[in-house]
């Protein structure tokens, strides 16, 4: 491998997935804030649907948020340990994922209750719908400047790789097409770009197809 292999830094795709799975979190964020409007007065369809919806994207955040906390946080703190000003965005970015994690789990908390969840769920989606806004805004206005500028390619391929590695089948399954679900074309063959091509082929033919047949959210 050459320097220049070795040091060169991330792309522009790099960067444009990072916005893709933010703008996904974002989408199901103002269908959570709506559905919770309407709470309790949908028929069981909708209501089924509206819960299949929310573990969607409870489960997805979460897996985004693992990947940062086991892959890339951990790296990016090995390469600038002499400078504590980035190390303050990483520390922050971790204490936000420690705040989120909770209000995922009390708007959870609401839809498992029967009797008294609708009583609550407006406030505590509102609360969680607050905390993500705030969090995605300073990731990319602070940390992603920094990755970029840390993180090299070759790094970034392997973070990419042992991310994929670590999903099950079923999670690419759901995984690809929920980034991908109402993304402009351009966006969409960016992210298959970086696919292995088996994962393209079960994408256009299987994955995409059978999630977009499951009613979502409303």
């Amino acid at each position: 491998m050459t320097t220049t292999q070795s040091t060169e830094m991330m792309s522009d795709t790099d960067i444009e997935i990072m916005g893709i799975l933010h703008d996904a979190f974002r989408r199901d964020a103002a269908r959570l804030a709506r559905a919770a409007q309407r709470y309790g007065s949908e028929d069981p369809a909708a209501h089924a649907a509206l819960l299949v919806g929310w573990h969607g994207f409870s489960h997805e955040l979460q897996h985004h948020h693992t990947v940062e906390d086991t892959y890339v946080w951990p790296l990016m703190r090995s390469k600038l340990a002499g400078h504590p000003d980035a190390v303050a965005v990483l520390d922050a970015m971790e204490a936000e994922h420690a705040l989120i994690d909770p209000a995922l789990a009390e708007v959870e908390s609401a839809f498992d209750d029967p009797d008294h969840g609708h009583e609550r769920l407006a406030d505590r989606v509102d609360d969680l719908v607050g905390i993500l806004h705030a969090h995605l805004a300073h990731e990319e206005r602070e940390a992603v400047p920094m990755i970029r500028a840390t993180i090299t390619a070759r790094e970034w391929r392997g973070v990419s790789k042992n991310a994929l590695h670590d999903m099950t089948y079923r999670e690419k399954a759901d995984g690809v097409p929920y980034l991908l679900e109402e993304a402009p074309e351009a966006r969409v063959r960016i992210m298959l770009d970086v696919l292995p091509p088996p994962l393209r082929f079960m994408y256009r033919h299987r994955w995409n197809p059978r999630y977009r047949r499951v009613r979502r959210w409303e």
